[in-house]
């Protein structure tokens, strides 16, 4: 018999492969196992789609049917227990006859919480976990963000050795190549990404996944006052452009404008307004001034600090964050430290 654990990881690989076309709904995988062997796995596909148990139960072979009701159930997260889009999950699984289940986590969502698990401990189901409850929880850390009618927000900036995120009014590079390409695929993973007017004056930024292939996101520019004039990377047609600003709504070309009061007020109704329109996962790449707004103002859920061997001298101060490291990643001479946000 193998561990309950190598079989959540199969869980937790499945739901990955998902990427950002749940939201806002969660990524969930599950695996149908017999005498340890995987007769059925599947996960949540994309909003609106049958849920990772569905389609696991859906997978197994016209011969392997008969053992659907001798089978262990593992998902990532807590079977649903409403109609939504899809019928309850657990019903379907007091249907299918399954007498066990084993859980990553419980599903944070109000409309479940432990519901689930109470229908089928009901129907005399033995349910078994959490199992690796905290990669299960980061696995739906932006669900839980989202069930706020927020984005989920990631904060990302290299930094140099001395602690310097670049100059004034020039360009630099301090991340490896390999590392900008690890980037272009977190860019590929979120559904926007936002920048200050200075970083576009400075860097002329694409923000695209050019090096990575996966889909663009939306580029959201913060300019209060709607002073970057120019032709600039973020203005052609390669991907959609949002301008976020205080005076106007509307679009002209490829831009649209959505105006927020107060932009720079933590109190404004700038993520409510972003999660309004499908912006579910938010990168936020700089420059310093927008990422030093973001932590005053406790508006972030994630950073992921590129640090670099190279050495500035003098430059632009890296923002000081105060969080929970979860993981560091090693791409050549880079570092990559994951951190969580503790106070949200």
């Amino acid at each position: 018999m193998y561990p309950h654990e190598v079989f959540m990881h199969r869980c937790f690989d499945l739901a990955g492969m998902a990427g950002k076309a749940t939201y806002p709904n969660p990524n969930v995988g599950a695996v149908l196992v017999y005498d340890s062997r995987i007769i059925g796995e599947g996960y949540h596909t994309a909003f609106g789609k049958d849920h990772a148990e569905i389609e696991a139960l859906q997978s197994v072979a016209p011969e392997d049917k008969h053992l659907i009701p001798l089978s262990t159930l593992y998902v990532s997260l807590e079977p649903c227990s409403h109609f939504g889009k899809t019928p309850p999950c657990s019903l379907r699984i007091v249907q299918e006859g399954i007498k066990k289940v084993v859980i990553g986590c419980k599903d944070p969502n109000p409309l479940v919480a432990g519901r689930g698990i109470s229908i089928l401990l009901e129907h005399g189901i033995k349910v078994t976990g959490p199992v690796l409850e905290n990669q299960a929880q980061q696995l739906i850390a932006p669900f839980v963000s989202n069930l706020n009618k927020k984005p989920y927000i990631i904060l990302k900036w290299a930094k140099s050795k001395d602690n310097y995120i670049g100059q004034a009014g020039r360009q630099v590079w301090l991340s490896n190549q390999r590392t900008s390409l690890v980037s272009h695929k977190w860019r590929s993973e979120v559904h926007g990404i936002l920048v200050g007017k200075n970083t576009v004056l400075t860097d002329n930024p694409s923000l695209t996944t050019r090096h990575y292939p996966g889909e663009n996101p939306v580029r959201i520019l913060m300019d209060s006052q709607l002073s970057l004039k120019g032709d600039f990377h973020i203005r052609n047609q390669e991907a959609p452009t949002w301008i976020l600003n205080e005076i106007k709504d509307g679009h002209e070309g490829s831009i649209r404008f959505i105006k927020i009061n107060n932009l720079k007020n933590p109190e404004n109704t700038l993520l409510e307004s972003l999660f309004e329109n499908g912006i579910y996962i938010l990168l936020v790449e700089g420059g310093a001034e927008i990422l030093k707004y973001f932590i005053r103002n406790n508006l972030w859920n994630e950073a992921r600090i590129i640090n670099t061997p190279k050495l500035l001298g003098e430059g632009i101060p890296a923002p000081n964050l105060e969080g929970k490291l979860y993981k560091t990643q090693q791409i050549e001479d880079d570092i990559i430290y994951y951190v969580t946000n503790p106070k949200i």
